[in-house]
């Protein structure tokens, strides 16, 4: 027996990175990822294909060398399918949408894994206690920003949250005067 720590002696081997390679497959046998001409280059899928293996990958790696792989291979994919997506809203194909299926599961695998650690430090506690509904949090916006721009969505329906956000940041002035109105003149 090894006295290597790696994932899989902190939690069970991952079904999750099994159905994230299945997903994959099945991505490569539906490509395109979008309908339109220019869509995304061959540099991109790429390096989104090799994020994900190598977060698919990350059990044979210690745990912090693995969270930190499930983490950055995940989320890059995502971010990578998202900016890819930027100019062609409305025509993502199911390749796209199988893509982030896997980056999904491989970051709920991440939280997986940062539940396990039972870390000794009480300030490493509270950030693991911060860091994973912050990730659970990130990924409602992020799936809920793929399907709106990927499905093109209206924004009157269902605005991406990436629209809500440009909006609340160009409102900031009317409401820190609304707020000084409101509560400290007021009050």
């Amino acid at each position: 027996m090894s006295d290597r720590l790696s994932l899989s002696s902190i939690t069970p081997r991952s079904w999750q990175g099994y159905a994230a390679l299945a997903l994959l497959a099945v991505a490569l046998l539906l490509w395109p990822l979008v309908d339109a001409t220019p869509g995304y280059g061959i540099g991109t899928p790429a390096l989104i294909f090799l994020l994900l293996l190598l977060a698919i990958g990350a059990d044979h790696f210690p745990p912090a060398i693995g969270v930190v792989l499930l983490f950055l291979g995940a989320h890059g994919a995502a971010w990578l399918l998202l900016a890819g997506i930027t100019g062609n809203e409305g025509t993502a194909r199911a390749s796209f949408y199988l893509l982030l299926a896997a980056a999904w599961l491989l970051a709920w695998r991440c939280v997986t894994v940062l539940s396990a650690l039972r870390p000794a430090s009480r300030w490493a506690a509270t950030a693991l206690r911060l860091i994973i509904p912050a990730i659970f949090g990130a990924w409602i916006l992020i799936i809920w920003e793929a399907v709106t721009r990927g499905a093109g969505i209206p924004f009157i329906l269902l605005p991406p949250p990436s629209a809500i956000g440009v909006r609340i940041a160009n409102s900031l002035p009317v409401l820190a005067a609304d707020v000084r109105q409101t509560i400290f003149k007021a009050v």
